[in-house]
């Protein structure tokens, strides 16, 4: 939509040519009337010119104007006013917004203008937040009113100060490379450490590899002063949107075509959800996988998440049977998700992959990057006659979204603690009546969604205490077991942790548990904790090898001291 601004602006813009064409058709005819004055083109173009700069020719008093050179020598002054006053205006409010934005508070910076950027900047603005952004090329974004733009190397702390990061809550680093954006969030920690607050900075990774292995090293040291520092990977938060919108509920066939990151991501997410809906004793879910690198790939993901392997029934077919059409499935797929990073490759698969199409609306999941592909085919009718078969999923738009960046590693660690304990109930058969705990996480009660995300932030505590480090699970042969010393003491330390986290929500010792009075008889001191009480802590412990594996971690023991 256009501003009072750029139409003011285009009107004078057409005033000022017809002006000057006005004006050149007076001029020549004044001074073709005095044949003493030079009229060549460019004279009268020169005393055209003169009009706009407040500097005409003199005029005979006794002669009359035409009306054109009347009207021009009047229209001419009131344009060059204008943009006189037009450029006054630019640079005042350039360096108004350039103040605005280094004095800004509470805001959000974003860095970077690629899709992601892009999209965090769009529902920031959508939910009313304030928004800084930082790029290396003056930004082109317009129609956000509460956006500020700052030009220059994020990595910059000058830059990051002129956007106000000191005095910023959120910072997310959004630009195409993983080392850039490691890069910001670490000059951000410069200006952070000097001041009272806590900046959360979250930086783009789009190799999920690499994102794991930062986010291990970021899990196993404390947080920097005045920073919270994450990591996150689109193609895994897409995953989860995915499976949140569209869940697989019944145990029918599942076609996945093609394993980059997004594949891996979603194969790993439908296991994890398939572990904790189906009991053990029901089949895994069927899923072939449609990939030239499947017999490499999928071993390698079944050994680093052993869980996938347990509850997805995992078969391969070569893309060169599908692409000649000798693969037919045994039964129809029930859904088939296209997940090739090329948007080209996956558009020309699904289009092409007849034997795969059923009639399930929006049974066929497309992967792209960028929203805009979905709403080209929408506006175009082209899948219409595939009766919404296929449905276009943009990974970027989908996964930029500010709360789901914002559920950090310590909440995804607190969500597998309660999957783990889930999964523990599912296998003792333990019904979820009269247990509010046996419940999905966002249907878990706030205190114990906060009692699990304490335990999730006190690994890194625990770990360094027997000399452990967590490492991203790329090789799970390379063996790690609590040995029994280390079990007992990291129990005592459990147990302390608890017990710090109950008296300061408010719990007291009583010999009768009573959640309402908030009483408990385990408020008390190891030495007197009943061996019952002591084994709860111990099993916490054991499990946390599991639970980490479940999420791509697994603990590395440094050194070779004897315990």
């Amino acid at each position: 939509m256009q501003t009072p601004f750029a139409a003011l602006r285009v009107t004078f813009a057409i005033l000022a040519a017809g002006t000057l064409v006005v004006g050149y058709v007076g001029m020549h005819s004044y001074l073709s009337l005095h044949t003493e004055l030079a009229h060549s083109p460019l004279d009268v173009l020169y005393a055209t010119l003169q009009l706009f700069v407040l500097d005409p020719p003199s005029f005979e008093a006794a002669d009359p104007l035409p009306w054109t050179l009347q009207f021009a020598r009047f229209a001419a002054p009131a344009v060059a006013i204008y943009a006189l006053i037009e450029t006054t205006r630019l640079l005042l409010t350039a360096e108004i917004r350039r103040l605005r934005a280094r004095e800004s508070r509470h805001h959000t910076v974003v860095c970077g203008d690629g899709p992601a950027a892009q999209a965090l900047i769009g529902k920031l603005h959508a939910a009313g937040r304030r928004v800084v952004v930082v790029t290396t090329t003056p930004a082109t974004m317009t129609g956000y009113p509460r956006v500020l733009h700052v030009t220059g190397d994020p990595r910059d702390p000058k830059v990051l100060r002129a956007a106000g990061v000191h005095r910023a809550e959120v910072l997310y680093a959004c630009e195409a490379g993983s080392f850039t954006n490691t890069g910001i969030v670490m000059a951000a920690h410069t200006l952070a450490e000097t001041t009272p607050g806590v900046l959360r900075a979250y930086a783009l990774i789009p190799d999920l590899d690499l994102c794991t292995a930062l986010r291990a090293r970021r899990l196993g040291m404390p947080d920097p002063p005045g920073l919270r520092l994450d990591f996150f990977n689109l193609d895994q938060l897409a995953a989860r949107v995915l499976l949140d919108r569209y869940p697989v509920e019944e145990c029918l066939p599942i076609t996945l075509i093609g394993l980059d990151d997004f594949g891996l991501a979603l194969i790993v997410e439908l296991a994890r959800r398939w572990r904790l809906r189906v009991p053990s004793t029901q089949p895994p879910l069927p899923v072939t996988v449609v990939d030239s690198r499947a017999e490499t790939i999928l071993p390698v993901l079944r050994r680093r998440y052993e869980f996938v392997g347990a509850n997805l029934d995992l078969r391969t077919v070569d893309p060169g049977r599908l692409d000649q059409g000798v693969y037919v499935p045994a039964d129809p797929p029930h859904r088939v998700y296209v997940c090739h990073h090329d948007e080209d490759l996956a558009l020309k698969t699904a289009l092409t992959a007849l034997r795969l199409w059923t009639r399930t609306p929006k049974s066929m999941v497309i992967r792209v990057d960028q929203g805009m592909v979905g709403d080209a085919f929408d506006g175009l009718d082209l899948l219409e006659n595939l009766n919404g078969t296929l449905h276009v999923f943009a990974v970027t738009d989908e996964a930029g979204d500010p709360l789901l960046i914002g559920e950090d590693l310590i909440e995804q660690l607190a969500r597998a603690i309660h999957e783990d304990y889930l999964h523990e109930c599912l296998i003792r058969g333990d019904s979820p009546h009269g247990n509010t705990a046996m419940v999905a996480w966002d249907e878990l009660p706030a205190s114990l969604r906060r009692a699990n995300c304490d335990q999730a932030a006190d690994i890194g505590r625990k770990l360094k205490a027997i000399d452990g480090v967590l490492a991203p699970r790329v090789d799970p042969e390379f063996a790690f077991a609590f040995t029994p010393q280390e079990i007992e003491r990291l129990a005592v330390m459990e147990h302390q942790r608890w017990v710090r986290e109950r008296v300061a929500d408010g719990w007291t010792y009583g010999t009768l548990r009573d959640d309402d009075g908030k009483h408990h008889p385990d408020l008390e001191d190891w030495s007197r904790l009943p061996e019952p009480s002591r084994e709860k802590d111990r099993a916490a412990v054991r499990s946390l090898p599991g639970i980490l594996a479940t999420t791509g971690f697994q603990i590395v023991r440094m050194g070779d001291k004897d315990r």
